[in-house]
C-alpha cells in the first residue's frame, strides 16, 4: 500500500493511500482527494476535542471559587459573621496578623500588593461568591496582601480556630477552601508567566482576553467585558503604567482587534487577539 509523507505543525507523518487508477475531474487523483478528505478528518476532530475542553480560568477578575461544593458553603457560613465595608475601606492589611478569612457575600473587592513607594499591583479584584485570605489564615503568617472593598460590600468573616474545629467534624469542608486555593495558585503563577515572558502589548492583549473568559459578555458587535475596569487597574493588573497601557489599547483598536467604551472594552476579533498574544 502506498504512503503519502505529510508535513505537520509538529513534524511528518504517513498516511495510507488507496490505489486506485483513475482520475478525478480536476487536478487530484483518487488518491490524492482520499487523502485531502482523511486529513481535513482528522483536523476536524482535533478541533472538536479541543472546543470540549474545559476552561480554567485564570482571570484576575474573579467571580466564583466555590465551584460544586454549595452545601459545604452553607454549613460554613452558619459559623461566619457578616460585616459592611464601604467603597474605599480597608479589609485587611499588608504584613498584619492573620487570624480570619473571607467571602465575598455581595459586592467588590480588590485584593493588591504595595510596595513603600506607594506603587500598586493588582492580583484579583473579586465579586461575591468568592474567598481571599484564606491562604494567610491557614499558614499563620501575615497577609501577604492587602484588601480593600471597591463599593458597598457585604463580606463574611470566618475566625480560622472555628473553621478548623468544623472541618475535623466535617472534613468535605475542606475540599472547598482548597478549590479557592487553587485556583488562586494557577492565577498567581500564570500572572508571573506573564510578567516574566509577555512584552506591554501581548500582556495586556492576554489581560483583557483572561477578562473575557471570566465577565465577557457576546453581543451582535463582539464580546463586551462589562465589568468596570479602568486604565489605571488594568495597568496595575499588567505591571506597566498608564500610559503604556492607553497606547497599547489604542494600539490593539487600529488592530481592529477591539473597541473602548467608557470603562468597558469589545473584543471583536478573538481568534486574532489570540493569534497576537501567541506571536513570536
Amino acid at each position: 500500500m502506498a504512503r503519502t509523507l505529510v508535513e505537520s505543525r509538529t513534524g511528518f507523518f504517513q498516511l495510507p493511500s488507496l490505489n486506485i487508477n483513475y482520475r478525478v475531474p480536476g487536478h487530484f487523483s483518487v488518491n490524492q482527494a482520499t487523502f485531502v478528505l482523511v486529513f481535513n478528518s482528522m483536523k476536524k476532530k482535533t478541533a472538536e476535542r479541543q472546543s470540549r475542553l474545559p476552561y480554567l480560568s485564570d482571570s484576575p477578575y474573579v467571580t466564583d471559587n466555590v465551584g460544586k461544593y454549595t452545601e459545604e458553603l452553607e454549613t460554613l457560613l452558619g459559623i461566619g459573621r457578616l460585616r459592611h465595608y464601604r467603597p474605599g475601606q480597608v479589609i485587611y492589611m499588608q504584613g498584619e496578623e492573620s487570624r480570619s478569612f473571607y467571602f465575598v457575600r455581595s459586592g467588590k473587592v480588590k485584593v493588591s500588593i504595595f510596595r513603600e513607594s506607594g506603587s500598586e499591583k493588582i492580583l484579583a479584584i473579586q465579586e461575591n461568591n468568592t474567598f481571599f485570605g484564606e491562604s494567610a489564615a491557614f499558614d499563620h503568617y501575615p497577609y501577604f496582601a492587602t484588601a480593600t472593598a471597591l463599593e458597598e460590600t457585604d463580606i463574611c468573616i470566618f475566625d480560622i480556630d472555628e473553621t478548623e474545629a468544623l472541618i475535623r467534624t466535617d472534613p468535605a469542608i475542606s475540599l472547598l477552601i482548597i478549590t479557592s486555593i487553587i485556583r488562586k495558585l494557577r492565577l498567581l503563577g500564570l500572572q508571573v508567566e506573564g510578567l516574566s515572558f509577555l512584552d506591554a502589548q501581548k500582556r495586556v492583549a492576554s489581560t483583557l482576553l483572561k477578562l473575557m473568559h471570566e465577565v465577557g459578555e457576546p453581543t451582535a458587535g463582539g464580546i463586551v467585558i462589562k465589568k468596570r475596569i479602568t486604565h489605571e487597574d488594568l495597568a496595575n493588573i499588567t505591571g506597566l503604567s498608564r500610559v503604556t497601557v492607553t497606547n497599547v489599547l489604542n494600539h490593539l483598536s487600529r488592530l481592529n482587534l477591539i473597541t473602548k467604551g467608557r470603562l468597558k472594552y469589545t473584543i471583536i476579533d478573538r481568534i486574532r487577539l489570540e493569534s497576537f498574544v501567541g506571536s513570536k
